[in-house]
């Protein structure tokens, strides 16, 4: 019997999927040890972790556009400009530390 082949929408699927596992993934250990760390009496104001919860605001940014970008396409250029805006409003604020 012949193994049957995956398409190109699959293979993309799969990496979407792939992207939101890790971002998950990610975040919940940032999460976890940003939160947990203090009370074990571990300084989080410094530098590293201000990176680090960068790191998971961008990764979260990260697994959350594929899905969002798939959608708005399919919707319409208006829903697409409406993407871009949003995006470029959740970088900043991610690097600014607005949230």
């Amino acid at each position: 019997m012949a193994k049957r082949q995956r398409t190109e929408g699959e293979a993309k699927r799969d990496f979407i999927r792939l992207c939101c596992y890790v971002t998950l993934i990610l975040a919940a250990l940032l999460i976890f040890v940003n939160n947990f760390l203090p009370l074990v009496g571990v300084d989080v104001s410094g530098k590293l972790f201000d990176v680090l919860v960068l790191i998971k605001d961008i990764a979260l940014l990260l697994g959350i556009v594929f899905g969002a970008y798939a959608f708005a396409r399919a919707h319409g250029k208006a829903w697409v400009i409406i993407f871009i805006i949003a995006v470029i409003l959740y970088v900043a604020s991610a690097i600014m530390g607005l949230f």
